[in-house]
């Protein structure tokens, strides 16, 4: 496990702080955040509507999968709605057609200075899937429920740097194998995720996103069609890659 994260954590995390520290192009000095979009990045909006879409890679583990790390790529829609000066509603879909998981919640943002940033937010979220293969029938469905906290710190040249922390919940969880019920113990406080992401400027009046998130759990939504949970919490690493709207 631990030269797993020396591979693949260490690198990843690396690449995105070089990102947020390395100038860009396009321009030479302070930029004003209210003409910048974002969507992880905690502060008051002045957009009405940031739309990203992109895709999400988790990498499964050995507990898993037995034999190889898989990475499994996931679709992912993300929109922001703002409400008023420090809220907004955030709303994303990630989907593989096989299985998918919407979320939504309400998120409060503030600025702390001129550089600092802070948000608070709880995202509840839906998933479901089906796998229909070599006359292998089965499917599953729950609820999620993540409460986070985001610290935001601005760079001079349009680019924002987030870490994020999520408390991870999972209820009502259903998997049936055909038409029978598959009963598992799953815990309703599963783990917690950790991300860090960078927004800055990518062409045009495009922005792009890179982050990485690990996620500490003992069930993760994916997951569903091993029929199992863990006594433990699990390493679930996830690179994230958005083109903001």
């Amino acid at each position: 496990m631990i030269e797993f994260l020396q591979r693949k954590m260490l690198p990843a995390i690396c690449v995105i702080i070089y990102l947020s520290a390395c100038p860009t192009t396009t321009i030479a000095q302070d930029f004003p955040i209210e003409q910048q979009k974002f969507i992880y990045f905690p502060h008051p909006t002045s957009q009405k509507w940031t739309t990203s879409v992109g895709v999400i890679a988790t990498t499964l583990p050995y507990d898993i999968t037995e034999e190889l790390h898989y990475r499994v790529p996931a679709a992912d829609f993300h929109v922001v709605r703002k409400i008023s000066n420090k809220v907004n509603f955030d709303g994303r879909v990630s989907f593989q057609v096989l299985q998918n998981l919407f979320t939504v919640g309400p998120h409060w943002n503030t600025k702390l200075n001129n550089r600092l940033s802070a948000g608070v937010g709880n995202d509840i979220g839906y998933w479901f899937g089906f796998v229909n293969f070599a006359g292998f029938k089965s499917r599953g469905s729950g609820w999620q429920n993540s409460p986070n906290l985001s610290i935001g710190y601005r760079f001079n040249r349009q680019v924002l740097l987030t870490l994020r922390a999520d408390a991870l919940m999972n209820f009502n969880v259903k998997t049936y194998a055909g038409k029978e019920r598959v009963t598992t113990d799953y815990r309703l406080f599963s783990g917690s995720s950790y991300t860090i992401a960078v927004e800055q400027p990518f062409y045009g009046k495009k922005n792009l996103t890179l982050g990485f998130r690990a996620l500490y759990t003992d069930f993760f939504w994916q997951t569903w069609p091993a029929f199992e949970s863990f006594d433990r919490n699990i390493f679930f690493p996830q690179i994230i890659i958005g083109l903001i709207l």
